[in-house]
């Protein structure tokens, strides 16, 4: 009886696995649950929304501040200077958060390492933003953190390509980069010849902003970022 016992539980057990299997092949998704932390962290891809909020109010109400031809970090120049940096350093944090976020969702395949040290890396380009405030260390940590950003871009493209369950965020993913890299050419040259530098400087941050918090919304709907193949 004891044997038959064990017959009837071992294949019980089989049974189940081979289930389990099945349905992994039907919806890759199933039985993936995210811990509480991993949902709290995810929130942290918010953070860009915080930071652009922030700039705008500090922009609209800085005395003497051109939000249209100075820089986000000429904010730091003025009488709420304060403010804006514990803006930046607060966003440094968060995409740091981010980075973490990302490393437990990716898991394996493609970008699974670089993704989420690129992303650290801007977070700590941001926040360096917030404790360098001359140049030209405050221009290295510009450099860190909109590179690093762009490399995430087209990593997570990589990461996206024939992936039927990411449909269309490959070429989405090439285009925000593209398009923070026309903005950020349009400040230069603005800058340069004294026209709306300050405009497309926050196009290109919010630019990213947007795609991020997409990315967000479609982890918390139920996507998951599968493991592809490297």
């Amino acid at each position: 009886m004891i044997g038959a016992y064990f017959r009837t539980l071992i294949q019980r057990s089989i049974k189940d696995e081979v289930l389990k299997s099945i349905m992994s092949l039907i919806n890759p998704t199933a039985g993936m649950h995210r811990s509480k932390a991993q949902t709290a962290l995810l929130a942290a891809g918010f953070g860009g929304v915080l930071f652009a909020l922030t700039f705008l109010v500090l922009g609209a109400i800085a005395p003497g501040y051109d939000a249209l031809r100075e820089t986000i970090s000429a904010l730091e120049f003025t009488p709420l200077g304060f403010a804006q940096r514990i803006s930046f350093f607060v966003f440094g944090l968060m995409l740091m958060a981010f980075a973490l976020a990302l490393h437990r969702e990716l898991v394996a395949g493609r970008g699974a390492v670089l993704i989420p040290t690129f992303q650290f890396l801007s977070g700590v380009g941001v926040a360096g933003d917030a404790i360098f405030i001359h140049e030209p260390l405050h221009l290295v940590c510009d450099l860190i953190a909109f590179n690093s950003s762009l490399l995430v871009l087209f990593l997570f493209a990589w990461r996206f390509s024939g992936d039927s369950h990411w449909k269309g965020w490959t070429d989405y993913s090439i285009l925000t980069a593209l398009l923070m890299m026309a903005f950020l050419t349009a400040f230069g040259v603005a800058n340069h010849l004294g026209g709306p530098a300050g405009a497309f400087e926050k196009l290109a941050s919010m630019t990213r902003t947007f795609w991020s918090a997409l990315l967000v919304g479609k982890l918390y709907s139920g996507r998951r970022l599968i493991p592809t193949r490297t």
